[in-house]
C-alpha cells in the first residue's frame, strides 16, 4: 500500500509531532510511505517567543529512517500547499492520513482535501482533538467545517466519536485508544519513601493544576513530592502564591520549560505516580506516556479518561475540580504502593494502545 502521511514530525515540539513520528515508523515498515511535514509549522505571529523545534533533536537522524520525507510545507503560503498536492499526485497513494488538531489548519486541510478529492486520493483525518480544549463558536465551526469534508475518520475517544457523529452522521468513525510512545527507562535509585508525584506537560488553566496544589495543601501532613515538569502559557504567579498561601513549597519543585525528549525518562522513572486533574478534556497523550513507563495515573473523570484508566488497576478516577477528591485519590496510591501496576499496564495496552493496530485500521480504511 502507498501512504501520505502529512504531518508535523520532530524536531517540531508537542505531543502531536511524537504521536505522527511513532505513527510514521510504524508506516515505514509495512507500507511505501510519503511522510510530508513542515519548515513553517506556525508564524512566529500564533506562537510566541517560544521554540517550536526541540533543538536537541537531529533532523538530518530523522531525515535518515524514512525513504521518502521531506520538510518543505509552509503552513502559511498557497503556493507550498499547491508544490505538496502535486507531490502527493506523482507519489500517488492509496491514502492520504491527516492529523487533526487545530483549527489554524483549517484553510490548507480544506485545499489539500479538495485537491486530493479531485484527483481520487482517499482523506482519512485522525482526530488528536476534535475541538480543541480553549474553543468558542468559532473554533468549533471551523472544526465543523473540516471534518465534514472527509468521510472517513479515526478518534481516541467514544465521547470525540458522538461529538462526529452529531454533526456529521453519514460519515465512518471509528474509536482507537491512543496508542504507546516508546521511551528507554531511566535507572534511578530511591532513598526515600516519599510518593513521588508527577504533572507533565505546558500548563493551561484548563489542566486543573490548581485543584492539584490544593490537593497537596489537604496532605501537606503526607510523604509526598510533586514535580510540575512543563512550561507556563499563562500567569505562573498565581500558582506560585498559591504554593505559598498552603505553605507547601517543600514538596512542590518547577522545572518551567519545555521538557525535551532525551529528558522524558528522567522524569517519568523518577514519578511513583503521574496526576492529571483536568477539569475538562477529551485524550491525553500524557496518560499514554506514563503507561509507555509503567507508571500508574491518577485522572479526572473527563473526556475519554475512563476508557484508559481502568479504575485501581491502571491508575484511578476521581470527580473533576474537587482537591478534596484527588487528595484522596493520592491516598489511596499511598495505601496501594505494593500494587503491580506495571504488570497491569501492560496487560491493559498490549491489545489496545499499539501502533500496530492503528496502522491495521487505516489499512481497512483504505481497502474500503
Amino acid at each position: 500500500m502507498r501512504v501520505c502521511l502529512i504531518a508535523p514530525i520532530p524536531p517540531f515540539r508537542g505531543g502531536v509531532s511524537k504521536y505522527a513520528y511513532s505513527l510514521a515508523k510504524e508506516l515505514e515498515k509495512r507500507h511505501e510511505l510519503l511522510l510530508l511535514s513542515y519548515k513553517r509549522q506556525y508564524p512566529k505571529l500564533l506562537f510566541g517567543k517560544k521554540s517550536q523545534t526541540d533543538p536537541v533533536i537531529n533532523q538530518e537522524h530523522i531525515i535518515n529512517e524514512f525513504k521518502h520525507l521531506s520538510f518543505d510545507i509552509d503552513s502559511a503560503s498557497i503556493v507550498s500547499w499547491s508544490k505538496t498536492s502535486k507531490k502527493i499526485a506523482v507519489f500517488s497513494p492509496d491514502i492520504v492520513v491527516l492529523p487533526w488538531f487545530v483549527v489554524y489548519w483549517t484553510p490548507m486541510y480544506l485545499y489539500f482535501i479538495r485537491s486530493l478529492k479531485k484527483q481520487g486520493i482517499k482523506v482519512v483525518i485522525i482526530c488528536i482533538n476534535v475541538f480543541e480544549h480553549e474553543d468558542n463558536f468559532i473554533k468549533r465551526f471551523l472544526a465543523k467545517l473540516v471534518l465534514r469534508s472527509v468521510d472517513s475518520l479515526i478518534v481516541h475517544s467514544d465521547q470525540e466519536k458522538d461529538e462526529i457523529l452529531k454533526f456529521h452522521p453519514k460519515a465512518t468513525v471509528i474509536k482507537h485508544l491512543l496508542p504507546l510512545f516508546e521511551y528507554c527507562p531511566h535507572v534511578t535509585t530511591r532513598s526515600d519513601h516519599k510518593l513521588n508525584l508527577l504533572f507533565f506537560g505546558c500548563v493551561r488553566p484548563y489542566k486543573g493544576l490548581d485543584t492539584l496544589l490544593n490537593a497537596i495543601g489537604i496532605l501537606n501532613d503526607r510523604d509526598v513530592a510533586l514535580k510540575i515538569a512543563g512550561d507556563f502559557w499563562y500567569d505562573k504567579n498565581s500558582y506560585l502564591k498559591l504554593i505559598k498561601d498552603l505553605d507547601i513549597a517543600a514538596k512542590v519543585e518547577i522545572i518551567d520549560q519545555y521538557i525535551p525528549n532525551n529528558e522524558l525518562s528522567f522524569y517519568f522513572s523518577w514519578a511513583d505516580l503521574v496526576v492529571l486533574p483536568y477539569k475538562k478534556t477529551k485524550t491525553s497523550g500524557i496518560i499514554a506516556t506514563a503507561y509507555a513507563f509503567g507508571k500508574p495515573v491518577l485522572a479526572t473523570n473527563v473526556g475519554g479518561f475512563y476508557e484508559v484508566v481502568e479504575d485501581e488497576y491502571t491508575g484511578k478516577i476521581v470527580t473533576a475540580d474537587d482537591p478534596k477528591a484527588f487528595a484522596d485519590g493520592i491516598v489511596w496510591f499511598i495505601n496501594h504502593r505494593k500494587t503491580n501496576f506495571a504488570g497491569n499496564i501492560q496487560k491493559f495496552t498490549s491489545n489496545k494502545m499499539s501502533w500496530d493496530s492503528l496502522v491495521r485500521l487505516l489499512e481497512e480504511f483504505a481497502s474500503a
